[in-house]
């Protein structure tokens, strides 16, 4: 379900969850809530989002290597096409 469509219940309650679940991960049993949304941050969202980062510029690199591989074969299709096609003279005549 996406947040746009829960009323202000739903999100409070969602946040909650959120906030109960980042305690859980923690390890704490002090019952303090302080610093948990820093040490998700650093500990769970910053990895994962450097990883999905990361992921990323992969595929952008591929992509492009890629792309340079399809453009050099094109250019070589093209060139070989060139070479096959043979130029005649032309020759007008009064019918030209």
């Amino acid at each position: 379900m996406k947040e746009s469509s829960l009323n202000t219940n739903q999100l409070e309650q969602l946040k909650a969850d959120f906030m109960e679940h980042m305690y859980q991960c923690s390890g704490r049993t002090n019952g303090l809530f302080t610093g948990l949304w820093k040490e998700f941050c650093l500990k769970e969202a910053g990895p994962y989002c450097r990883e999905l980062w990361r992921q990323k510029q992969d595929a952008i690199k591929q992509f492009v290597e890629h792309q340079n591989t399809l453009e050099h074969f094109q250019a070589h299709q093209n060139q070989q096409k060139e070479a096959m096609m043979t130029k005649e003279l032309f020759i007008p005549t009064l019918h030209d």
